[in-house]
């Protein structure tokens, strides 16, 4: 099992850009996680990218967020940028 915690940036599809801090953990092959994000935006893409700071890019999922929480759930596409 792989893990990341630290920065990323989060891009949508418009090419829009939010600084995130992330806790990703992979298994197997399949990763997830999540994200603390000060200003999320319930009706932007669920589809995004997810960028790290060396550069390295995944698909993820943006699930749902719990109501007054900053922390949104992840769920990555293809293999984890950070293994």
């Amino acid at each position: 099992m792989s893990r990341y915690r630290g920065p990323a940036v989060l891009i949508n599809s418009g090419g829009s850009e939010v600084e995130v801090y992330v806790d990703l953990r992979s298994k197997q092959r399949e990763w997830s996680g999540t994200a603390t994000i000060a200003d999320f935006d319930a009706d932007a893409s669920h589809d995004q990218t997810l960028r790290l700071p060396d550069g390295r890019e995944a698909q993820v999922t943006l699930g749902g967020s719990e109501a007054w929480s900053d922390v949104i759930s992840l769920i990555g596409s293809g293999p984890p940028p950070f293994a």
